[in-house]
């Protein structure tokens, strides 16, 4: 049995009840039930780190994910994460912004050089 709540850290646990044959607590202060657990959820590192290297070398998060068994959703999860921690976000005054009419005039301008050239 649990000496304390993993979530407030009360001393007051009773049993309270079975889950997939495991043991659930119930701590009577704040009414968190968990169960005791030995082994560290989630995947491990290394398949992380592999994640993100088969991504930055061009391969899809679809494939990324089959290779691994697991969701592109998970994959996804795992680049975000990464980007937060290690990424620089860039500044927001970067972009380049061209208005619709603008483009257009270019685009007629290159047709007309064109149109000018084929003959």
């Amino acid at each position: 049995m649990p000496e304390a709540c993993p979530k407030c850290g009360h001393k007051n646990i009773i049993k309270h009840g079975f889950i997939l044959q495991k043991q659930r607590y119930k701590c009577k202060s704040c009414n968190y039930q968990f169960t005791t657990t030995n082994r560290e959820r989630g995947k491990p590192k290394w398949m992380k780190v592999m994640t993100i290297l088969l991504y930055v070398s061009g391969l899809s998060m679809n494939a990324i994910a089959q290779l691994f068994n697991v969701s592109a959703q998970a994959v996804l999860n795992w680049v975000r994460d990464y980007a937060k921690t290690h990424c620089e976000k860039p500044e927001p005054g970067s972009a380049v912004i061209v208005e619709l009419d603008e483009f257009w005039h270019f685009i007629e301008s290159k047709k007309k050089v064109m149109d000018m050239e084929s003959l």
